[in-house]
């Protein structure tokens, strides 16, 4: 997937956030940061139905993510994704949508016998002049640019003049090649989001019981029920998993309507009498596992809040190769990859990470001996990566470009507070 662009100005936490979004991003910092905040927004705007269709508007997504209170009066947000924009400012919102205003449009104006190659390039350049004097300083020339040339080069490729007039034969040519590069291009592919909270635990508490609870409009936020449902769905379809991330011999049964851990062949658990560290993992890897299953027909943008909750930092290291292993495949085209979202409190996270930037930079030049050491699904392309620390309001982007490494001092700064006041106290 092409990289997007997220901007927030004076939004809940968030003052002043610029941030690049590519294919596996992640966030660190403090408490109440606004790591959750962006997350949600990047949910809200990877999500094919909300692109899609204008009469869910932006308002009410908020609403579902308990973030609607978010709003001022100096509110802009702006997302930037090659095929798709969105703007909003002072109360008013803007999509563009270059899939559907195609199909739309040209199929809506093949009525006039006088529509030109020509005006339909005028119409479309003038849907991407939105009338904003902000977003027009956002709206970089890349982004026109692509629509632009992705629309010529279906013209040019059917042989036709921007002098020429649509025709029914001229139609029927243009949509053909125009479905074809939409989905080489990665543009006709739906993407759906999963927001994994950082309440996943509760999810196994709801389970059976998620319909009912929309119906009854019990009062827990809607994004909450609706991983529920897929919760629900994952238990009815993953049966059995084994649990090596966290020990060889402990697996995940669903036998009835209960869910076990098993520490060995005999020995089991009811998972809602099992460690907390169990019941934080679990929900992650069961709604992987079930998304796999339907990978035939769905493409999951995946956002976790705190993978790390309650576990111990070798099995945070473990649960990263496997989140790797499991969404991305970096060889393959970038229609085919999937984003990743995750928020973190944990320096341990990010060293693992950093050992498998690396993994990838030592693996070009010797695979062999790397993939002896780390598997190479779990390696992560740097060009695919980023990561930004929330502070004061504002995203600070501590990944080096050049080392393919995040920077070592927000790793290393909390040992060092540590470490400061155990000098202190013995020298005491």
């Amino acid at each position: 997937m092409q990289s997007a662009r997220l901007i927030v100005k004076n939004f809940g936490p968030l003052k002043d956030v610029n941030i690049e979004v590519r294919d596996f991003l992640c966030l660190i910092g403090k408490q109440a940061t606004g790591k959750s905040t962006i997350a949600k927004l990047i949910a809200i705007f990877e999500d094919e139905n909300f692109r899609k269709y204008n009469e869910l508007s932006f308002e009410k997504e908020l609403e579902k993510y308990n973030m609607f209170n978010f709003f001022s009066n100096e509110t802009e947000i702006i997302y930037l994704a090659g095929s798709y924009s969105f703007l909003y400012s002072k109360g008013r919102e803007t999509k563009i949508n270059l899939r559907e205003f195609i199909k739309n449009n040209i199929l809506k104006s093949f009525n006039n016998k006088n529509y030109l190659a020509k005006d339909f390039l005028e119409d479309f350049e003038a849907l991407n002049k939105v009338d904003n004097n902000t977003f027009d300083n956002y709206q970089n020339s890349n982004f026109n640019k692509f629509n632009i040339n992705f629309i010529n080069t279906v013209f040019k490729k059917i042989n036709v003049d921007k002098e020429d007039t649509i025709t029914e034969s001229i139609l029927k040519q243009f949509l053909a090649y125009y479905d074809s590069l939409m989905f080489k291009y990665g543009i006709d592919v739906f993407f759906d989001s999963q927001y994994i909270p950082s309440e996943r635990s509760f999810l196994h508490i709801i389970a059976e019981n998620t319909l009912g609870l929309i119906n009854n409009d019990v009062k827990i936020p809607k994004h909450l029920l609706e991983i529920g449902q897929e919760y629900e769905k994952a238990l009815n379809v993953v049966k059995e998993i084994p649990l090596n991330l966290i020990d060889k011999k402990y697996s995940y049964k669903r036998e009835g309507k209960s869910s076990y851990i098993y520490h060995n062949k005999e020995e089991r658990t009811d998972l809602l009498q099992s460690a907390s560290g169990l019941q934080s993992i679990i929900p992650i890897i069961l709604l992987i596992e079930y998304a796999k299953t339907l990978k035939e027909n769905y493409h999951f943008n995946y956002v976790v809040e705190e993978p790390e909750l309650n576990i111990y930092p070798e099995t945070q290291y473990e649960l990263i190769k496997y989140l790797v292993k499991n969404i991305f495949d970096f060889k393959i085209k970038d229609y085919q990859r999937k984003k990743m979202v995750i928020t973190t409190h944990s320096p341990y996270i990010l060293a693992s990470i950093n050992n498998l930037l690396l993994a990838f930079e030592k693996g070009k030049k010797k695979p062999d001996e790397v993939n002896k050491i780390i598997k190479k699904e779990s390696w992560i392309n740097p060009d695919f990566f980023n990561v930004y620390e929330l502070r004061n309001g504002k995203s600070y982007k501590i990944m080096n470009d050049s080392l393919s490494q995040i920077k070592s001092n927000i790793i290393d700064n909390v040992t060092d507070k540590f470490s400061n006041e155990f000098d202190k106290l013995l020298a005491l």
